[in-house]
């Protein structure tokens, strides 16, 4: 009984630490901590149009093309099938995403990025979409979804679900 009470402490301290290593949460989509509600929806307001040959389009500063800056947040919104082929407007529902980093070139270069996997009635071969840009492993950080949308510019809007109480 003496041995169980001297490690008492030492459980609690434990736990009372681990508890505080839990993730910090934000309603604030311009927070690296925002966590984007079950049930949220991404909308395409106009048509995008993937080239002959690919099966992808990607969005940067607003604007869609073939390519895109690697050291700028850009999204790579993508299907199964090779194009051409025209995305048309439609509402997307986000199953499920996550935050994320990998190493590009181990020890110099990483790759933040955020991967939505979406879910539409009509438009049923779409890939997830992956947001993302490269920096030094130091100096980078999670990709927030005020960068996002700033890629995707007026070609998609997010529509958050209410919060749970």
């Amino acid at each position: 009984m003496k041995g169980m009470r001297s490690t008492r402490p030492w459980l609690l301290l434990c736990a009372a630490l681990l508890s505080g290593c839990q993730m910090p949460g934000s309603t604030d989509p311009d927070s690296i901590w925002f966590s984007i509600p079950k049930g949220s929806k991404l909308i395409l307001h106009k048509e995008l149009t993937i080239p002959a040959g690919r099966a992808h389009i990607m969005l940067q500063h607003g604007t869609a093309a073939t390519a895109a800056n690697e050291w700028d947040v850009n999204c790579r919104f993508e299907v199964r099938d090779l194009g051409p082929r025209v995305i048309h407007p439609d509402t997307f529902l986000i199953t499920r995403y996550s935050s994320q980093r990998a190493w590009v070139n181990q020890p110099t270069l990483m790759r933040f990025y955020m991967e939505f996997h979406l879910q539409s009635e009509s438009q049923a071969d779409i890939m997830p979409m992956v947001c993302q840009y490269w920096s030094d492993p130091l100096q980078g950080r999670p990709v927030t979804v005020q960068e996002v949308e700033e890629a995707l510019g007026d070609y998609f809007t997010f529509e958050f679900a209410p919060r749970p109480n």
